[in-house]
Parts: structure tokens; sequence; C-alpha cells
């Protein structure tokens, strides 16, 4: 928790951390800069990635207004869903979602079958205008019968879960201390819902660090830019300062929050060359698992900039937001997606294909 908020936000812990910062030193030597990794995909024992630490401010807000279910949105593959069934089920309170299409991948199909078997109540919307209507529908109708939602917005990128990654921002900090990594030049992480990189580079600067946070665009850049990251950010700092004004009134401008638009290959979740080969770097050179939606597209970014120099003498962070943990160990056995209803089927091929293939 920040200094000076402690007790006046809601905060539970649910998370393992500090997480580990690792050193890329094979991956590093050949693209040509000091590389770390940010361990964020080990955040939770059960189920990992950068999630864990916004859910831990917006479940205990939920947990403090005494709601009884929690209502999110996000596509098939959503691993804020997942994360928000998986959490809120250990603390009693029921998940419902709306979802979303995205380009066809296995980890969409494992992760809404893991959703299902976990008790999640999921709602088909065929986009994003649907989904609108549908979210009326079933959290205004929870509302009608008395059991009103808490509603997490997608990705839990609100004011309040941006809190999270300021939290880790000054657990950078503190492992910058105690000689874990030096302070880093640069800090990279994906851009989709915003939170984790508003959170980080506003936290960057509360906790004094000279890191520079670049983002990289891993959904629609109508909704992943510079602009909406820095209201995001000034929305949290608000909110920060409400509750100790002693939190310095930084000016944020959206030059604070650079966004690199190269990376994206046109649609969410859709694959690219570059974040594949980054996927298989990170797991041969390393032995770090990544996914081909948010983390090698991340890094992808990290590999073409340092391969052009621009990452030259640098210390260069990168955040594994992904998560790493298995899911079978969540659900032993999950339903047939065969047996989902009928609006579901065009979300998975026949055959799929495995996650990282091209």
């Amino acid at each position: 928790m920040y200094p000076g908020l402690a007790g006046k936000i809601p905060w539970k812990s649910l998370g393992d951390y500090p997480t580990p910062v690792q050193k890329l030193d094979k991956l590093g030597a050949k693209i040509g800069t000091t590389l770390f990794c940010k361990r964020d995909d080990l955040a939770h024992q059960e189920y990992g990635g950068n999630k864990i630490r916004k859910l831990e401010f917006l479940l205990a807000d939920a947990e403090r207004l005494g709601r009884k279910s929690v209502f999110t949105l996000g596509a098939w593959g959503s691993n804020h869903i997942l994360a928000t069934t998986v959490m809120s089920s250990k603390m009693g309170i029921k998940p419902l979602c709306v979802m979303v299409p995205q380009c066809k991948q296995e980890y969409a199909r494992k992760n809404l079958l893991t959703n299902l078997a976990l008790g999640c109540e999921v709602h088909y919307a065929s986009g994003n205008a649907a989904a609108v209507f549908k979210t009326i529908a079933v959290y205004g109708g929870n509302w009608l019968r008395g059991s009103r939602p808490y509603f997490i917005w997608a990705g839990g990128s609100s004011a309040l879960g941006c809190l999270g990654y300021v939290d880790a921002a000054f657990e950078i900090a503190a492992q910058v201390k105690q000689g874990i990594l030096p302070e880093p030049d640069y800090m990279f992480c994906a851009v989709g819902s915003n939170g984790t990189f508003a959170g980080l580079a506003l936290g960057m600067k509360l906790a004094g660090l000279k890191t520079k946070m670049i983002g990289i665009q891993v959904y629609d850049k109508i909704s992943a830019n510079s602009f909406f990251t820095c209201r995001l950010a000034k929305q949290a700092l608000a909110l920060m300062r409400k509750n100790d004004p002693k939190v310095p009134d930084l000016k944020l401008t959206s030059a604070d929050f650079p966004v690199l638009y190269d990376y994206f290959g046109g649609a969410y979740a859709r694959f690219t060359d570059a974040g594949l080969e980054a996927v298989s770097l990170a797991k041969d050179l390393e032995d770090i698992k990544l996914d081909g939606t948010y983390t090698g597209k991340t890094l992808a970014g990290v590999i073409d900039l340092a391969r052009k120099g621009q990452l030259k003498d640098k210390v260069t962070v990168f955040l594994d937001s992904y998560n790493s943990r298995p899911l079978d160990k969540l659900v032993p056995v999950c339903p047939s997606w065969k047996d989902l209803p009928e609006e579901f089927h065009n979300c998975f091929e026949d055959d799929p294909k495995p996650e990282g293939a091209k």
C-alpha cells in the first residue's frame, strides 16, 4: 500500500509479493541490452498475471460494500475474467461476466472452459455494441432482483484498480534500493485497458525513479493510447490525493505515457511473427512462458528497439504480465466446449492450433 493510504482505501492481500526480478542474461546479450524481467506471472501460486494486483483493491471494495456477486467484461479468452473468477470465488463472491468475440486461439478455449468449470455465470455478446445491451440486461436484472453486483470495468482498469500498479512501482523501487536490480532506464508493459501502464508510470514518478515507462499496444488504438492512459492515471492520482493530501499533485500529460503502435498486428489476440519469435526466444533462452496476445508483442517491441541500438547501454525491464501457472491445476477436468450454448461454438476451430503456432 502507498505510504499514507493504509487503512483509508480498501485492500485485501491476494498475491505473493514481491514478485521476483530475473536478469535475462542470454536474451539481453543476444539483442544488445541489459535486460530484466519483472515476473508478475508468478503473482499467485494458482493463477498469476497482472490482474491480481488490481483485484486486491477491487474485490476488497466489493467486500466492504457487502456485495455477493461481481460483474465484469472481456473477450472469450480474457485473462482478466478468469482472474476475477478465481479470486472472487475464493472470497465467496459469485462471478458474472459478459464476453465478446476475439481471434480464435487455443488459450481462449481453455480460459472460457475454466471460467465455466469454476462457476462463472457467462453471458455471450456478439460484439462491443451488443455487450452494452447485454450488460444492462444482466447487471440490471440482478439489481432489480435485489442482488446488485459489484461492477469491475474490463481489465480491472479503473482509478481504484490502477493503485495495484502504483504499488508495484514502489515494490520495484524497493528492489532497486535492495540492490536486486539497477535503477531501470526503461520499463515496458502491454497496453490494453490501460490500467497497468497508467499505474506503473504514475507510480514510478511518485517513487522518485528516473525510469521511463513505455507501453506496447495490444488492443485497439481507439482505447489503448496515451490520452486514455493519462486520463486514467489522473483519476488514480485524484483518488490518492482525496485520501491523503500529502500525495504530490503531479502535472501529468499524454507525453508521460508513450505508447508504441507498431507491434499490434491489426487485431486483439491476432498473433504476429515478431511476437511468436519473442515467445520462442523467451522460452528457449530463459525458460519463461509468454503468450502471443500480450507479453509476446510487448517483448517483440523491446527486441526490435534493442536490435536497432536504441537500448544500448541501458537497463531495460520487461513486465511479464501473463499467467504462467497451469490451468489444469485449477480445474483438472473442464466441460466440453461442444456442450456450451451454441453461440459460443464459433469461438473455436474444429481442430484448434496450439498457442504459439503459426
